[in-house]
């Protein structure tokens, strides 16, 4: 992997080294992007994974935990080019949440790879970015943006159409669709994943609308919504994964900012929905309820404050076990998280970042024939950041 970004960026390196093209060919560019960002936290109870929170891990009695990492550091490249037909572009981009023996060899993580192309009203995606679902993520310092924690939405290989109309003559109307990856269990244990055996992708989608507000605002809200299959015992048994979801953004002026989205499906481990828990004992789609909020302040050109909940509900009652089964089976059954941060522009570059969370997670432990029990572990982390953006 090492091998493959080095001569990714030495390629984009003698590309860029070829600009400007003579007269008479089409004009294009080429940038890097992303930002060196190392992160100190501390908790007064174990967090996992640990060098960002997803929910709070069971305990007899807390314990406290330090983490310095600096791999959520980020390195992209950004292509496009102007010709007379269409407009393309392309974009790759890594970071080093890659899977490592060690904390200090960090390996990188392929985030976005895809060309886009856009002709007048419309604009065609083909390969890795965001899911087209719940397309908002909140401010946090914390690399993990509130994942498990009420915002669904991942990165996966996929084909987008996207459709922009204006119904008035402000206003702007944007739908998207598209096929995705289906990324989902091995729940029959052969070694294959159910989604792939489904033998069709998942099916997204997205309809938003966009208006300015006043003279500083601007207002835009979204439904959106995927479907698709897993597949296993050879066929014959099949877990569906759906969602439906809304989100809203308003920027009241340029000091005020409110965010939310919320959504409701099934079988959401791979959007990061359900506390990343995907079907019960049985086989069946564990179904999920879930949002967040972001309320930002700017208090100065400086300085932007953020503060924020969210939450993840799976339902409890679906957590069904086998009357042949004697084990006990633990469920996340409820993950919330309410915090806040600052981030100061230190210079145009440099900024430094600040931020509080207080995490909630409820286990429900399930025996056939027995009661569900349940206990509630909560933790604090405190988080200093410095982050460095490559422009």
């Amino acid at each position: 992997m090492n091998r493959v970004l080095t001569a990714v960026l030495a390629a984009a390196v003698l590309t860029s080294a070829t600009l400007p093209l003579s007269a008479g060919e089409p004009a294009h560019g080429f940038k890097f992007s992303g930002f060196v960002k190392t992160d100190a936290m501390w908790d007064n109870a174990r967090i996992y994974p640990g060098n960002y929170r997803l929910w709070v891990t069971e305990y007899e009695e807390k314990n406290d935990a330090f983490y310095l990492t600096a791999s959520e550091t980020r390195l992209g490249f950004d292509f496009w080019w102007d010709e007379e037909t269409y407009k393309t572009a392309a974009k790759l981009e890594f970071d080093f949440y890659g899977a490592s023996p060690a904390e200090n060899k960090s390996q990188p993580m392929l985030r976005h790879a895809y060309v886009k192309l856009v002709g007048g009203n419309w604009a065609l995606l083909f390969g890795q970015t965001w899911d087209i679902i719940s397309p908002l993520n909140p401010k946090t310092v914390n690399y993990s943006v509130n994942w498990a924690q009420g915002n669904i939405g991942y990165r996966r290989p996929q084909m987008r159409f996207t459709y922009k109309m204006k119904p008035g003559e402000k206003a702007t109307l944007k739908l998207d669709a598209g096929i995705s990856r289906n990324l989902g269990h091995d729940l029959d244990g052969d070694g294959f994943n159910d989604g792939t055996d489904a033998g069709v992708p998942t099916f997204q989608g997205r309809l938003g609308l966009g208006t300015p507000m006043g003279s500083e605002g601007k207002f835009s809200i979204g439904v959106s919504g995927h479907y698709g299959q897993e597949k296993y015992d050879n066929g014959e048994h099949g877990t569906p994964s759906w969602s439906l979801n809304g989100d809203l953004a308003i920027k009241i002026n340029k000091r005020v900012a409110l965010l939310g989205e919320f959504f409701m499906g099934e079988n959401l481990n791979q959007y990061l929905g359900g506390i990343l828990q995907g079907v019960n004992p049985l086989g069946d789609p564990l179904p999920s309820i879930g949002g967040w909020g972001l309320i930002q302040v700017r208090a100065s050109t400086k300085t932007l404050f953020n503060f924020g909940y969210g939450w993840d509900n799976p339902d409890g009652n679906e957590w069904k076990v086998d009357s042949a089964d004697s084990l006990t089976h633990t469920l996340r059954d409820f993950n919330s998280e309410a915090y806040g941060n600052v981030m100061y522009s230190l210079t145009k570059n440099v900024a430094l970042m600040f931020e509080v969370a207080w995490m909630e997670t409820k286990y429900s432990d399930k025996k056939y024939g027995e009661q569900i029990t349940v206990e509630s572990y909560d933790a604090l982390r405190f988080q200093f950041a410095v982050k460095a953006n490559i422009k």
